[in-house]
Parts: structure tokens; sequence; C-alpha cells
């Protein structure tokens, strides 16, 4: 709850600033422009976004469990809807108590899997993007497609190292352990590592499996790219495709920043940011092509989360007190 209370105020914090450097009432006559036939491409895709990453989801898992793909799409509604008002990755604790308690897997190792498929998004967004920003033009310093590609070659070394070396990279755990000085920290950092080690197993597969889960990947962020890509059609202006899909990668990032619940203020400051400040859209027509998403995710999301729960029966006070316990 403090957290979440922490995160509220700072959310409203950045809503101030960023009110502070748009012209709001520019924003909302361009939003007041809006063309409602454009939307209906934006909710469509919206749809289709979740609908690929249960896909990628399913496949990710294929090898420990077969798991209903419907159920994957509605598992991924209660995790967004969760995730949107309850900012504390309450969605993916649901999966794993989903996943754990309708297929029998493993409770601990069902969200460490969740977390891993997340984690394909973050290496195929750190490779892609070390690529796509030698051919747009940003406000980027030279030096980030090197910073981004030593993180990227450092990120695809690790994993490696955890899915093939695992015998090498206990002996580093075995190694670091050394650093905290109490045996209890010690154990604890021990036992955790191995756990998580095994866990990366999921992904030591065939080749052509790993090529399938980073090029859906791919796709789906070519998905969300024509969410503000027709977002921004819709209030009559047309932006390049390619940097909607950079933008929608640097936007994934910012996800692993803290955010009050509804990701207000915090997808203002970050799309503004983005958009307007690396991106180079003018800065009152990047905001209010954010503003009216916002608006509209938050349509969605709760539509969409409502019917998955409704249609999973999700025991939302069951996840809650996990989530709240975690904590």
């Amino acid at each position: 709850m403090i957290k979440i209370a922490l995160n509220t105020i700072l959310g409203l914090i950045l809503i101030f600033i960023w009110s502070r450097f748009v012209n709001l009432e520019e924003i909302f006559k361009t939003i007041s422009g809006v063309k409602i036939v454009y939307l209906i491409p934006v909710f469509f895709f919206m749809l289709l976004s979740p609908v690929i990453r249960a896909l990628r989801l399913k496949i990710f898992l294929s090898e420990v469990k077969k798991i209903s793909f419907k159920d994957l799409i509605f598992l991924n509604g209660v995790a967004m809807i969760l995730n949107f008002f309850i900012p504390i990755r309450a969605g993916e604790l649901a999966k794993g108590v989903f996943l754990s308690t309708n297929y029998k897997l493993p409770f601990g190792k069902a969200v460490i899997w969740i977390f891993l498929d997340r984690f394909v998004d973050f290496l195929a967004v750190l490779g892609v993007s070390a690529i796509l920003i030698g051919f747009i033009p940003t406000t980027l310093p030279a030096d980030f497609i090197k910073i981004i590609s030593v993180i990227s070659i450092f990120s695809l070394v690790l994993t490696y190292l955890a899915i093939f070396q695992q015998g090498f990279t206990k002996k580093i755990v075995g190694f670091l352990k050394h650093i905290f000085v109490f045996s209890k920290l010690k154990n604890y950092f021990e036992k955790t590592s191995h756990f998580i080690l095994d866990a990366f197993t999921i992904l030591k597969r065939h080749p052509k499996d790993l090529f399938l889960l980073i090029l859906i990947t791919i796709f789906a962020y070519g998905v969300d790219a024509l969410i503000w890509y027709f977002a921004f059609i819709s209030l009559g202006f047309y932006q390049d495709f390619l940097k909607m899909y950079f933008g929608q990668m640097l936007s994934a990032l910012t996800y692993l920043i803290p955010a009050a619940p509804g990701y207000v203020g915090s997808a203002e400051a970050s799309g503004s940011l983005i958009l307007s400040g690396i991106l180079g859209i003018g800065n009152n027509l990047a905001s209010a092509m954010i503003v009216l998403t916002h608006v509209s995710t938050a349509i969605f999301v709760i539509i969409y989360g409502l019917v998955s729960i409704f249609n999973l029966k999700i025991d939302l006070r069951f996840i809650l007190k996990k989530s709240f316990k975690r904590k």
C-alpha cells in the first residue's frame, strides 16, 4: 500500500510537471477534432496485441505444459487490468496463480516463467532498437547506439550462461555469495539464484523455437506501433511507421519505472519525452495523441479485463492478498 501511495504521488507530480510544458487548451482542441472512425483500428490492434503475446506465451510454456490458447488470451486481459490499476506487478502474479491452480504448475517457477516471457520482450527491444536507431533521426546522443549495443551483448551473454552454462554460472553464484556477511543471506542468495537458474532451462530449446519467440515479439511491437499510427491519423496527422515502432520500443522500457495506478502522469510524461523529446514530434500534438490513447486504453483495459476475469472466474481477493503479502 505504501508503494502504491508513493507511486500515486509521483504520478501527480509528473502530471503537474507535464502540464507546465504543454498547452492544455491546444491539446483538448486537437482531441476534440478526433475522427472516431479511425479509433476502430486503434481498438482492434489493442486487442490483437495481447492475443499475439498469448500465442508467444503458449509456445514459451509448451515445453512444460500445453496451455489453452483461449485461457492465455483472457489471462493477458486479467494481467492488463491488474497492472493498470494496481502497478505492483499483480498481473504477473495473477498469471502465476492461475497457471499453478488450473494447470498444476509449480507456483514459484510459474511466476518466474512469466517474467522470463517478459524478458524475451526486453531482449527483443534492446536488439531491434540498436538496429532502428541507425535509420531513424532522433535527438539521442551518438553514444546511445554504443550503450544499447553493449547492454544488448551483455544481456545476451548472461542469458546464454544462465541457459547453456549453468555449471559455470552456479560457480559464479557460489563466489558471489561471499559478498554477504550473514550466513542466512548467503544461503538465501544461493538458493534463490539456483531456483531461478533452474527456471531458465525452459529456454534451453531448439534455435528455431527461440527465433520464433523473437519473431512473434517483433511482430507484436509492430501491432503496438499501429495503435499510435492510427491514433495520430484519427487526429488528422500522419507519422512515419518506423518512428512509431521505435517509440513503442522505447515506451516498453519505461514500464520498468514505478507508475501510479492507471499510469496517470507516467504515460503522459514518458510519451511526451519519447515522441517529442526524442523523435521530434510537436509537443502539443504528441501530448494530444498520448492523452487520447491513454483514455482509449483505459476503456479497452476495463472492458477486456472484466470480460477476462468473468471468463476465467479469477479470484481477485486471493491474488490481491498474495500481492500485498509479497510486498
